[in-house]
This record gives structure tokens, C-alpha cells and sequence, in this order.
């Protein structure tokens, strides 16, 4: 290699033959799908389902948003490098139910969608620490936001036979 490298972020004179460095969490696979969700329960909260309950003659689904999502990710046995990603989703429903006598009445609940995935991670057997924030509890989704670098170290056991 005679091009001299350097390090840090691409200029407009210099060619892209700078050294960066690129930590890719070992991702082997992916998972890429459209769903058509039907028949979802909706959970109403107490005031909704008291609406329904005592009058209601129909409903009409007027948004969904998404407020959160949970993922977990398991090792599948007996079949070495794959994976389980489960993923739960949480939305807000909002609907509109008409009675006979007055207005509609807007009233809102929570649905849940659960949809897992078994995706090749890694058959290595190294094992990967990390210097990025999970805070009091191991399963943690919402990590603290921050500016700092992150570290990771991968260390592999050497087998001797």
C-alpha cells in the first residue's frame, strides 16, 4: 500500500481511502416484511368499555399509533447460530362509536401485535463486551442517550485438541 491513509472524517480534496473504523454487531442476516394485521383485539380502557357497553351500535376505526416496541432475542436449540427476534408492538387505537341518540363519541384503547423472526447471527463462539450504558436492569430498551464513545471487546476461546 503506498496511498498514505489517514484517519478521521472525509474532507472534499482528499480521496475516500481514509481509516475508519466500523463495528457491525455481527449481523448476518435480516428480515424485511409488510403485515396486513386483522382481527387484532383491542383492549379498551374503563371508560370506553362502559361507552360500549351501554349503547354503542357501531364503531369505526379512525388511527392507530405506534407507541412502542419490544424486542428479545433468544438462541434457538439445537440449531447452532440461528436465532429467535421477537418482536412485540403496542398501539393506541382510536375509534369512533356512535350511539342511537347523540354524537359519536371518540374512545381509545391498546392493541398488541406480536410477530417473530429466526435470522443467522453467528456460529463463533466469541464473547462480546461492551462499554455502552444498560442502566439498573439486564433488558433495558430505552437506553440513556449520550455522546460517548462506545467499547467493545470480542474474546474468543482457543480450543486445544
Amino acid at each position: 500500500m503506498a496511498e498514505k491513509i489517514t484517519p478521521g472524517p472525509v474532507s472534499g480534496n482528499a480521496c475516500i481511502r481514509e481509516a475508519v473504523c466500523i463495528h457491525t454487531n455481527k449481523v448476518y442476516d435480516s428480515c424485511k416484511s409488510k403485515e396486513c394485521i386483522r382481527d387484532l383485539r383491542v383492549y379498551l380502557t374503563a371508560d370506553s368499555q362502559e361507552f360500549i357497553d351501554h349503547g354503542a351500535i357501531s364503531a369505526k376505526a379512525r388511527q392507530a399509533e405506534l407507541l412502542c416496541v419490544c424486542i428479545d432475542v433468544e438462541k434457538v436449540p439445537f440449531n447452532r447460530g440461528f436465532y429467535t427476534v421477537d418482536v412485540r408492538f403496542f398501539y393506541r387505537v382510536v375509534v369512533e362509536a356512535s350511539c342511537p341518540v347523540g354524537r359519536p363519541q371518540i374512545i381509545d384503547g391498546l392493541a398488541v401485535f406480536d410477530k417473530r423472526v429466526i435470522l443467522f447471527g453467528s456460529e463463533g463462539g466469541a464473547r462480546i463486551f461492551s462499554s455502552k450504558y444498560v442502566g439498573n436492569s439486564p433488558d433495558i430498551q430505552l437506553t440513556q442517550r449520550t455522546n460517548m464513545p462506545i467499547a467493545v471487546v470480542d474474546a474468543a476461546d482457543i480450543k486445544k485438541e
